[in-house]
């Protein structure tokens, strides 16, 4: 299925829960470990190396669990450690296609819980005759046609892998890379991301992924690596790659100044709040991951961090800009306190079936 700008494979949860060796089947079934992943269902990209394991929740009728996992393409690894907010656009109308969850026709409300973070999602859904209505009129960038709206609400997203919305306490940090001081911020919401500016990393910070080089790549890393330990998830700075390769997102803050997207579009400084570049995987994200949005949408009330810095947000939106366009969020907080965080996209059923585990 593909959920906003990412695709990834969809399976119930009950299907695979009892496998003892779950990720080795999972890498086998993706072709993990070759950058084209020719011999299995990924796609060589990270967004489309995905996986989520969907079912009904234990505690309270009609809720729908799902647990995510970031399958490497070169690596053969799986990061089980957060959430993807492009594919739980997929999360519901795969529950209610597949009859996991029973709901009505018209625009169903479908209450979630993602098992990576413990967080609770809604999601408001189409339905008719018992099935999703996949077609529609909304268009997002980074998708090329359009189809029906799917919204998702995401409720307190704050604390969402480290249990603290500025895992450090402070809205603003100091890391030593390269013998130089860089300042950044570190906020957990959603997923955790450690925010850094472009001329920083040495970026112009209006750059498409294949115009960002080794060293901006390695510079990168090494912010992420010192994220990772003061957030927590590693010992070492040098453990990242291995250990959470996926989290924390660093998030590049460019400056509000015109740019061109992937096809050519020119992007106008009143177009946007603030525009960003993401760096997922060890790569440049081709847009913009949505739980990495959220935690750009809650650290724009964060007093003193970067993403405040540059943002002059009034009333209950924030537009980001990334590289293949535009993204819209609605913020619902009061004060540093964001209740909800909510985004709407589309998702499409691609294909279902049976896939090999040799």
């Amino acid at each position: 299925m593909r959920g906003g700008t990412s695709r990834g494979l969809f399976l119930k949860k009950h299907d695979v829960e009892n496998l003892e060796n779950l990720d080795e089947v999972l890498l086998t079934i993706f072709g993990s470990g070759s950058s084209t992943q020719v011999d299995g269902v990924g796609g060589g990209f990270t967004h489309t190396s995905k996986v989520m394991l969907v079912g009904l929740g234990g505690e309270k009728d009609g809720v729908v669990e799902y647990t995510f996992g970031q399958v490497g393409v070169d690596r053969r690894i799986i990061d089980w450690t957060g959430n993807c907010g492009n594919l739980t656009f997929a999360v519901a109308p795969f529950a209610i296609d597949e009859r996991i969850v029973e709901v009505d026709d018209g625009l169903a409300l479908i209450q979630m819980v993602n098992k990576n973070t413990g967080k609770r999602i809604d999601s408001l859904v189409p339905v008719k005759n018992g099935f999703t209505v996949y077609e529609g009129d909304l268009t997002i960038d980074g998708v090329p046609n359009p189809g029906a709206k799917v919204e998702t609400i995401w409720h307190r997203p704050g604390g969402a892998v480290t249990g603290r919305l500025l895992p450090s306490g402070r809205s603003l940090d100091e890391f030593v890379v390269n013998g130089e001081v860089v300042e950044v911020s570190m906020v957990d919401a959603a997923n955790p991301v450690v925010f850094v500016r472009a001329v920083d990393v040495g970026m112009e910070g209006l750059e498409q992924p294949n115009e960002v080089g080794a060293q901006t790549l390695n510079r990168v890393e090494k912010i992420r690596g010192k994220a990772a330990v003061a957030m927590g998830l590693v010992d070492k700075p040098e453990e990242a790659a291995s250990k959470s390769p996926h989290f924390p997102f660093v998030c590049v803050i460019g400056p509000k100044k015109s740019f061109k997207t992937h096809d050519g579009r020119v992007v106008r400084p009143e177009e946007f709040d603030v525009l960003i570049r993401l760096f997922s995987m060890q790569k440049m994200h081709h847009a913009c991951a949505v739980t990495a949005a959220v935690c750009i949408a809650v650290a724009s009330r964060v007093k003193g961090s970067l993403v405040a810095e540059n943002v002059d947000v009034e009333g209950e939106s924030i537009t980001i800009a990334h590289p293949k366009g535009l993204l819209r969020l609605g913020v619902k907080s009061s004060g540093d306190d964001v209740e909800t965080v909510s985004v709407a996209s589309t998702s499409r059923r691609i294909m279902a079936g049976q896939v090999y585990y040799p």
